[in-house]
């Protein structure tokens, strides 16, 4: 056979090789760009639903009791059965109110001596309280015809709707919209709901892009892993393709979400005055952040203890995989292991002491955890409710950068196992 034909297998499985790592990065920018939109449509999306400008905002509270109260104003009526109760109530308490105006005058004279006595003399001649008295059922009937009236219905309705305006200027203002406003502007919504839909319309199709190029990235994931087992020692760049698709795995990892927590209100209905009043969709707490910020924020926010946390995620997380991954690297360009004792540390036995693979089995045994916390607090704010209907939902997830950073701890376990085949001859027998 002649010799150039031999090459030719080898030839194929580097182009196989680049084919499937252009595909995993393909994948790769794909997810990001949809996980990266996404992240900024549900920040919004909370933003708009958040219970401060739901439950928690008085103007919300005064436009609610508002167009209550113009509703029962427009629909008092005075039945013959209702008028003739009505008539009965006013007549009293028009008897009492004289009775008792009658009384407080008298008493007042007579504290005020001789002239107080000559005035209630005075009073009871020149005034006729029994006169009075018996007018009072004209009066009733004035009365209720003043309130059956159409016009004076309307007047009503404006007095108590500006009493009401008068009392939320109080109010308004507590509620800083400032955020609210500009994601109703950005995506030129006219309000909460129509914004609410527009951003889980959007939402949806970014996650089913993301599931979808999840499972794409599987096969050339485990295309290139089998292909650089099946190779000669010697081939090294199916290798190194798997190399650098794990880095890439694990870079992507580490910026996107890992974990998306919420905790919110479905719906939050009462009764009041015989009208219901229902509030949907109310975020109470929402938070999506990655590995990289959460070590921000445990430096920035925390105290010593947490500090050193955070140094110890983003070592054993971070710093460990990447310096092993880019040692390995250098290692297969160079055609040659490392010399010294720290590289040549990390690219053969940092396995055994990072923590990466723990990290993943740890954030999903903390998600589960967390999932307990929120659905027992929500749980119990329901059993507080007695006259009012809560039904709480708790929608966290584990989100797509915590399935990269898998498939990059399952890559490189499987690279250290080709790795040390590679350099087998050069690799001592003890740490």
């Amino acid at each position: 056979m002649h010799p150039r034909l031999n090459m030719h297998p080898s030839i194929l499985r580097n182009i196989v090789a680049a084919l499937l790592f252009g595909t995993v990065l393909f994948c790769l920018v794909t997810i990001h760009s949809a996980a990266t939109e996404r992240r900024v449509l549900r920040a919004d999306a909370m933003e708009l639903g958040h219970i401060t400008y739901g439950l928690f905002d008085p103007t919300e509270w005064k436009v609610i009791i508002s167009s209550i109260l113009e509703k029962k104003v427009n629909e008092f009526e005075l039945t013959d059965e209702s008028r003739e109760q009505v008539r009965l109530r006013l007549t009293d308490l028009l008897n009492g109110l004289l009775t008792e105006v009658e009384q407080v005058m008298q008493d007042r004279n007579k504290q005020k001596g001789f002239g107080g006595l000559v005035k209630n003399v005075m009073m009871d001649v020149l005034v006729d309280v029994d006169d009075i008295r018996s007018g009072i059922p004209r009066y009733v009937e004035l009365m209720l015809d003043y309130a059956t009236d159409p016009r004076n219905k309307q007047e009503m309705q404006c007095f108590i709707l500006d009493r009401m305006n008068d009392l939320g200027k109080r109010t308004d203002g507590l509620v800083d919209r400032t955020l609210y406003d500009a994601v109703l502007a950005k995506y030129k919504v006219a309000d909460r709901g129509e914004g609410l839909a527009l951003l889980r319309a959007r939402s949806m199709e970014l996650e089913a892009s993301e599931r979808r190029y999840l499972l794409m990235l599987l096969l050339p994931g485990l295309g290139l892993f089998a292909l650089a087992a099946t190779s000669p020692p010697l081939q090294r760049v199916p290798l190194i393709a798997t190399l650098v698709a794990a880095v890439a795995m694990l870079v992507s990892g580490l910026l996107l979400p890992m974990i998306d927590i919420e905790a919110s209100i479905a719906e939050f209905s009462l009764v009041l005055i015989g009208e219901p009043v229902s509030f949907t969709d109310q975020v109470l707490f929402h938070q999506s952040k990655s590995i990289l910020e959460v070590v921000r924020v445990l430096l920035m926010d925390g105290g010593f203890a947490l500090s050193v946390v955070a140094v110890l995620v983003f070592s054993f997380s971070v710093l460990i995989p990447v310096s092993k991954m880019s040692l390995s690297l250098i290692a297969l360009l160079r055609d040659r292991e490392p010399s010294g004792r720290v590289a040549r540390f990390l690219v053969h036995h940092a396995g055994k002491w990072s923590m990466a693979d723990v990290m993943v089995v740890a954030i999903f045994m903390a998600f589960i955890g967390f999932n307990g916390v929120v659905n027992s607090q929500l749980g119990d704010l329901e059993s507080y409710a007695t006259s009012i209907h809560v039904l709480t939902t708790n929608n966290s997830s584990l989100e797509v950068g915590f399935y990269l950073f898998t498939g990059y701890c399952m890559l490189g376990l499987g690279c250290a196992v080709l790795l040390k085949r590679t350099f087998g001859s050069l690799v001592p027998s003890k740490a």
